[in-house]
């Protein structure tokens, strides 16, 4: 063949919001997902004959996929849905003006215009504090309106052409009746209904194929033993009670298949590591599982190798005939396959493509894809590149829900004869170019290594709670017996709880996910009989915390202090953090400071803040709060609207398209080597909006006199 085969393999994914004990849903984005998303991704197949594609379905997404099929589950969102406004309490309205917002304002709230005209009501950038203010303002028609109109955004636009119910409601627009409700509801059983009918018929018909992981999403690695994670992180902390049940890690893999294939009728062939997650123990785990294949991300095939990064400054991998093609990692006489996803298309189409017109992203990708055909040239026979990437969380960013985007691709793929879409099993069928890899490197498809999930003090702590509660369940139930309390083990080892621990990530439901977690812990306790822990009722979310910058200074800066990027390289080598606002759980936040520049020179420290362009029309109403903690507490705050500088230090600071900020070290009493813990506050009407970081602090050293030198030795 002249050309290269494409692979597509859209991860499919959500942790188990469920409390098993209890029986409630405390978040809903499997059903939100649900209504928007995994029906669509494989009926957009339907358009493109030829088309091939890979979907893994993780077990914890489809027993709840089930659970909203068959019943009336009890869903915290779904049950304030369900009220009539005139029985709704005062936290009912406040919760839903926090929660029924949740959705990309451009792309799902603005293409209805009473549900964007309810925003407006509410604020747009409305902190948590002032909810219950602005419940007055609502009426019982608004918070009706509200219910329906949520769940409305997180419908796939596609079914308002083929639903004539869907259709009315959004042609009614407003003043919505509790049948309306009724309506909408059983329009999302449908779609539920048909979602694994739709997988089972495309899988059938050879144009997708369908995989799976772990039952519940763990780290399967850090399962097997937490201490393996120094082998990419070498100086990291761990937690102080060792995580190492290869059997678990077993029974996770195992459960999963044996659910996939109750639900699909068929054992898969592969599967895809939770994260992109592996080890030799773990390759060893799937092999003795009888697993064909598994995916994960060229990062993991590079550091196997020994080899670093290999991009050039173009972004093309420097050797393709060494990333696009298969490897076998063998033990025990049995070998698996391993296909490594292309990073720089994945991400493309995760995260930025959502940014440009539909059109030329779609012809950005194929040009991508051309390229890397013309640098393989012949090295290769049958060339395989592999995108992979979550296959629900990106498409609330693009227009259309994503479906412009990849219709063009889709078609442009099909119409070039020099580019092939198979499934995985069927290119490893027909390739004969193999790699062999004798070692495989520990660590995900985040970073190559485990950071995310392990190393902070919060994320230790989680760990050294599961190890605890894991050695209590083995000594008092060593035979298996009580399945429900086993059960709740499994579910608190998925990664997703430990994903929203540390300063990484944040999101408004950061604490759901830290209840949940342990409630599973507690629920061991609970289904044996035994009184739960009182360690497991104490919240693992710490508030003073430090947060780690995305980089540090590495120069002195000499900003001019005038709330402009006066040139581009004031700002050249500064230390960077970046915004992470309270958003919701599953999807980007709407976050109002962007990002936060800082360094210093000898005498002085500078701070910079961006906001987001959508607020800069309420930013003359703006006040910035600057903290500093170093020995003494000193604060400063800057008014925008009376462009003065209060506190009880002298500093100096500007604001026109940014805030820019000058603090003398000698006002802080502060001496090379000191640490200052610093946070920026963004208030309106004396109400906090936003704030920088999120929880805690940011850490900033004060240079000593060799710092410029010592960093260009760097």
């Amino acid at each position: 063949m002249d050309g290269i085969y494409i692979s597509f393999l859209w991860h499919m994914h959500q942790p188990y919001y469920k409390n098993s004990f209890t029986g409630e849903y405390l978040l809903p984005w499997t059903l939100l997902h649900g209504t928007k998303d995994y029906y669509d991704m494989g009926s957009l197949l339907e358009g493109f004959p030829g088309m091939k594609q890979n979907f893994n379905f993780v077990p914890s997404l489809l027993e709840q996929l089930e659970d909203y099929e068959h019943n009336e589950v009890d869903d915290t969102y779904l049950n304030v849905f369900r009220k009539s406004p005139a029985d709704l309490t005062r936290e009912d309205k406040i919760f839903m003006l926090g929660n029924f917002f949740n959705a990309n304002w451009d792309n799902m709230v603005r293409p209805f215009p009473r549900y964007y005209e309810l925003l407006e009501k509410r604020g747009l950038y409305c902190p948590k504090e002032a909810l219950g203010k602005v419940t007055g303002f609502f009426t019982e028609e608004d918070l009706r309106d509200l219910q329906i109109l949520f769940f409305m955004a997180w419908t796939d636009p596609v079914f308002y052409g083929t639903y004539d119910e869907l259709k009315y409601l959004k042609q009614k627009g407003r003043h919505f009746s509790e049948d309306d409700k009724a309506t909408l509801r059983n329009v999302q059983k449908e779609i539920l209904k048909g979602t694994i009918p739709l997988y089972k018929d495309l899988a059938r018909r050879g144009t997708v194929e369908l995989s799976t992981s772990a039952h519940y999403h763990p780290i399967v690695p850090l399962l097997i033993d937490t201490d393996r994670a120094r082998e990419a992180m070498p100086g990291c902390d761990l937690p102080k009670v060792r995580f190492a049940w290869p059997e678990d890690a077993s029974r996770q893999i195992a459960s999963g298949l044996d659910l996939f294939e109750r639900v699909f009728g068929a054992r898969p062939k592969g599967m895809w590591p939770p994260e992109g997650s592996v080890s030799d123990e773990a390759l060893a785990l799937y092999i003795e599982n009888k697993v064909t294949w598994v995916a994960t991300d060229e990062d993991i095939l590079f550091e196997s190798l020994r080899w670093g990064a290999r991009r050039n400054d173009q972004g093309y991998i420097i050797d393709p005939e060494v990333l696009y093609k298969p490897y076998s990692f063998q033990k025990h006489g049995r070998d698996i396959k391993i296909v490594f996803r292309d990073q720089k298309l994945s991400d493309l189409i995760s995260f930025h493509y959502q940014r440009a017109d539909a059109k030329d992203a779609a012809r950005d990708c194929l040009t991508r894809l051309r390229n890397i055909r013309a640098s393989i040239g012949s090295r290769i026979a049958a060339p395989l590149v592999t995108i992979a990437m979550d296959g629900e969380n990106a498409w609330e960013g693009y227009k259309n829900d994503g479906r412009d985007f990849l219709s063009y691709l889709y078609e442009g793929i099909i119409k070039d004869p020099g580019i092939v879409p198979v499934t995985i099993s069927e290119y490893l069928e027909l390739t004969n170019d193999v790699g062999s890899l004798p070692r495989c490197h520990a660590g995900s498809w985040i970073g190559h290594n485990f950071a995310i999930w392990i190393g902070n003090t919060e994320d230790n702590t989680a760990w050294a709670q599961l190890a605890k509660t894991r050695e209590f369940l083995e000594a008092a139930d060593p035979g298996h017996a009580n399945e429900k309390a086993w059960e709740s083990i499994y579910i608190a080892e998925g990664s997703d709880w430990f994903w929203w621990y540390g300063d990484q990530n944040s999101s408004d439901s950061d604490e759901i996910f830290d209840l949940l977690f342990r409630e599973n812990c507690a629920n061991v306790y609970r289904y044996l009989g035994k009184e739960v822990p009182e360690r497991l009722s104490i919240p693992i979310i710490m508030e003073d915390r430090e947060a780690r910058p995305l980089r540090e200074p590495i120069n002195y800066l000499r900003p001019v202090i005038d709330g402009r990027v006066t040139n581009y390289f004031e700002w050249i080598g500064s230390g960077y953090i970046e915004g992470k606002g309270y958003g919701t759980a599953m999807h980007q936040a709407m976050t109002i400071i962007k990002d936060c520049y800082y360094g210093f020179d000898d005498a002085n420290l500078f701070i910079r803040i961006d906001l987001d362009k959508g607020f800069m029309s309420e930013a003359q109403n703006a006040v910035f709060e600057v903290a500093i903690i170093s020995g003494d507490e000193h604060a400063i705050e800057y008014n925008v609207r009376e462009r003065s500088v209060k506190g009880d230090i002298p500093a100096e600071a500007s604001f026109e398209d940014i805030l820019e900020v000058t603090i003398p070290f000698s006002a802080l009493g502060a001496f090379p080597k000191d640490r200052l813990e610093i946070w920026v506050s963004l208030k309106i009407n004396d109400m906090l909006i936003d704030r920088m970081p999120q929880r805690g602090y940011l850490i900033i050293t004060v240079p000593s006199a060799t710092f410029e030198a010592e960093n260009w030795m760097v």
